[in-house]
Parts: C-alpha cells; structure tokens; sequence
C-alpha cells in the first residue's frame, strides 16, 4: 500500500501498536525502549515504539556556522510507472500487502497484551519503505531486538522489488533470519510458473540463516476477491505453486493468508496444514484462525509499528514461542579425513531444547546446542541422508533433513552448496499432506549474497535482548513437521 493510501486507512481506524509491558514470560524484549499499555479507559490511539539511545559523536562543532549549514538534499529518485498486465496497472506492486488486510491490521485497539504463547518479534517490508530511495538501517532494526524480516520479492509474474536483494543481503549481515515473500496473483498465470519465478527471484539458500520462501496469498487488490477462482480451482493452484517450490527448495513454503480469505476463496480448505502459517489479523489473544491449521507460526498482528531504522509504518509479526523452526544448513559435500564444525540453526530456540541428529557420517556427532564436530572417518564414502531434530521442554519439535555426501575428492568449495534446481527430482504430490516431510527435493545453489555477520551488540541501556541467546537461530511451529526423508533426500520439515 502507498504511504498515502496509509494515511487515509489510519484517518478512518483507530489504532493501536506493538502494546506490550516488560515481555511475555522472559522471550520478548522491551523492542527498542518499551512497549507501554495504555489504561483500559484511555481512547484508541497510535503507540509508537521509541528508538533506541544513540551515541553522541564526541566531535566538537567546528563552528555556528557550519553547524547551522543546511545538509544536501538527497536526490530526488523518480519511481517507475506501475506494470500494466491484462490492462490492469498494478498499482499495489510496491505494497506491502492489499488495503483490505493492512485494514484488518489496523483494527488494534491500544491497549494489547500479547497471548501467552507470543515470542520473538519481526517485521516485513516492501519498496514502500524506501521513500525517495532511501535505504533501511538493518543494524538498528535488530540492535532493537528484531529477529526476523519477510521481505517482498515478487508479485503475479511481472514484478520484482528493486530493493529486495540489497534488503535481504543486509539483514543477514546484520544478523536477522530472513527470506523472501511472493504476493500470488493467481488469475495472471499458473501456480507452478509464478513459483518458478518466486524462486528464480528470490535467492533462497540453505544456509542456516535463511527461512523458508513465504506464499502471500490473501484479497486481490486489483479486482474479485478470489481472482475469478472457484474454491476448488484456488486450491489446485495453492497445489501447484507449493509442489514446485518444495521441489525447487526442499521446504514447504510458509503461507500468508487471513481467517476470512481463507474461508471465503478456498472453501475452508484442510489440504495445507503441513505448510508453516503466517496468519494476518487482529484478535485480542490470538488471531482468527484459517481451517486447517491447529496454530500458527507466525502472527502479523499490526501493520502499524514504529520499528528504529525503518521509515514510514512498519508490519509486524510474533512468532509462536513454542514452536521448533530449524534452518536448512544445505547439502554437504566433503572429503574421509575432514575437520568438520557445522552449527543447525533454529529461530529463538528456547532455554533447554535440545538437538540430536541421526544419519551422520561416521566420526561425526551432535551436542545439545546444535553444532556438528569431529573428523570424518578414513573409510567413510557414499550419501548420508541426514535428520537433525530439536525438541524443546514444551513437547514442541521440529527436524531438518539434508545429505552428505563423503567422496575420496574434495571439491573446491567445501562443503558444497545445495544442488541447482534443474537437478532437482519431480514433485512427489501437488497436494501436500499434514504429515509428509518434502520429498527428495535438492535446494536451489547460494545466491551471491554475502554471508551474514551478526551487528555488534548494542549496550545493555540502548537495546533490551531477548532470552533466546545470540547463538541460538531461527526455528519453527511444530505444527507440520514431517518425517525425516529417506536417506540421500535432502529435506526441511515444516
């Protein structure tokens, strides 16, 4: 939605953001100052989340003068005209999400205490938020606590955000769990071609830091609600889109949606709850459910936050504090005689979960924390099919499946990157259901992005941390969490 459009949306809601008081049971932080609620009697109003301190520069002022020049204007950047497809301009290309659900998000009334099961916070972020080009500051958005970013990438099969690369490559290195996220648009093309393109331009990689590919499928901005869809024709298309992706991945894409989409466009469908959910809506403790799903993953509960190091306002979500999201480290390729550390990665692993792995090359072993030691054995050779699974005090667990393969070369990157898509085997469903694990699918090569390096942490006084250690990663619901795949098929369980 364009700022504009914005303004006008907060003109007619009375809204209210991000209310917390002092964290939800140790996992949420006071996110760049405090999250402050207002009395019961108090009317809606927007609340905005403080920036942290900022140092001071110790520099002296050269002179009143030029203390009082003016800075340069930064250029004026002249955004490109909306595509036009099917003779409809897609004005909402630069938009986060449709007007319809950013009401919906806009709803909150000022005083929200968060359910009990809230954990981690992070946001999402589209072109929008680079007014005049502008550039997000990710190291202020995690030195406030943030953990994670869904970033928009694409749209139907014709747009592509300007600004997603430099975001994503960005907010790894500033130490976030990121990934991308397709606004579908399901009446331009097939589910499997607009998947193509999600992939092709949404550099996955399984690299421990990065989520899985996100599917928001939600009101159509541009015409009919349901794209001119039966609900049985929306959900061969949902179908079709998550069978490529796992195929071209390896993991079950996350799925954005609301309650009432969900309801009114696919008939209430139960066919994707295997799929991690990333519901959008507004309900004082917890948000309206889709069918299919017994919780969710992810909660975007605002569309109003105030987040430092982002302009203008910010979506944001909650992540379920008992879930088990672990990374895909990507499939490894080394030779008998290899020194081997390789850490499994889950988002905001909670105090006292605990990994353990099977079908590690011999001479390798797990600890608790996640992290891969020890020196392949001589006469290892051939394809491990490899499952690390976390399981925190809860009774909340999740796996993650790859292969490693041992062979008496070593390569010239080592240890190898997943392999390419054209590699990849053929789906094994279109539909996938609650309890299958992805299928032998092999993930897409590493983009070019840099490898991230987390910001230094800010002073205790500027920035409160959240009780998730810096050392633990990005993890996920327990709700879809496959079998591990056979042996030699690398997969990622919901």
């Amino acid at each position: 939605m364009s700022n504009a459009s914005r303004v006008r949306l907060t003109g007619l809601l009375a809204v209210a953001a991000l209310a917390l008081s002092g964290g939800v049971a140790g996992d949420l932080p006071a996110i760049g100052g405090a999250f402050r609620s207002a009395p019961a009697t108090t009317a809606p109003r927007l609340l905005a989340l403080p920036s942290p301190a900022l140092p001071v520069d110790p520099a002296p002022v050269a002179s009143a003068s030029a203390s009082a020049a003016p800075s340069p204007a930064p250029p004026e950047v002249t955004e490109p005209p909306p595509p036009v497809v099917d003779g409809v301009a897609r004005t909402n290309v630069a938009s986060a999400h449709s007007p319809q659900t950013l009401a919906l998000l806009s709803s909150a009334p000022a005083t929200m205490p968060p359910p009990a099961d809230a954990g981690a916070l992070g946001v999402d972020v589209a072109d929008y938020q680079h007014p005049n080009g502008a550039a997000i500051d990710w190291s202020r958005v995690a030195a406030a606590g943030y953990k994670f970013a869904f970033i928009k990438a694409t749209e139907g099969d014709y747009y592509k955000n300007p600004y997603y690369v430099s975001d994503l490559a960005q907010a790894k290195a500033a130490g976030l769990y990121v990934t991308g996220y397709h606004f579908a648009v399901p009446n331009v093309s097939g589910g499997a071609s607009q998947a193509d393109y999600a992939v092709q331009n949404g550099d996955y990689t399984a690299d421990g830091r990065t989520l899985p590919l996100a599917l928001d499928i939600e009101y159509n901005p541009y015409g009919p609600e349901c794209y001119g869809l039966s609900g049985a024709g929306m959900v061969s298309w949902l179908s079709a889109f998550i069978s490529e992706v796992r195929r071209l991945t390896g993991q079950l894409p996350i799925i954005y949606t609301t309650a009432d989409w969900w309801h009114t466009c696919t008939g209430d469908s139960t066919a994707f709850s295997a799929d991690p959910l990333w519901v959008a809506g507004y309900r004082s403790g917890g948000p309206p459910m889709p069918a299919g799903w017994a919780s969710w993953t992810f909660w975007q509960f605002t569309s109003q936050g105030t987040v430092p190091g982002i302009t203008g306002d910010v979506d944001v979500s909650y992540f379920l504090s008992g879930a088990v999201r672990l990374l895909a480290p990507g499939n490894q390729q080394d030779a008998p005689g290899t020194a081997i550390q390789l850490q499994v990665t889950s988002l905001t692993a909670t105090a006292g979960q605990v990994y353990t792995a099977a079908g590690l090359p011999p001479g390798l072993a797990i600890n608790g924390d996640g992290l891969i030691t020890g020196t392949i054995s001589a006469a290892a050779s051939g394809t491990y099919g490899v499952t690390v699974t976390a399981t925190n005090p809860s009774g909340g667990a999740g796996s993650v499946s790859f292969t490693w393969t041992v062979t008496a070369s070593q390569p010239s990157a080592s240890p190898s990157s997943s392999a390419s898509p054209s590699s990849s085997p053929s789906p094994s469903s279109a539909s996938p259901s609650s309890s299958a694990s992805p299928a032998s699918p092999a993930s897409p090569a590493p983009s070019a992005s840099p490898s991230p390096s987390p910001s230094p942490s800010p002073s205790p006084s500027a920035t409160p941390s959240l009780s998730p250690s810096a050392s633990s990663s990005a993890s996920a619901s327990s709700a879809g969490t496959g079998s591990p795949a056979a042996a030699a098929a690398p997969s990622a369980s919901g």
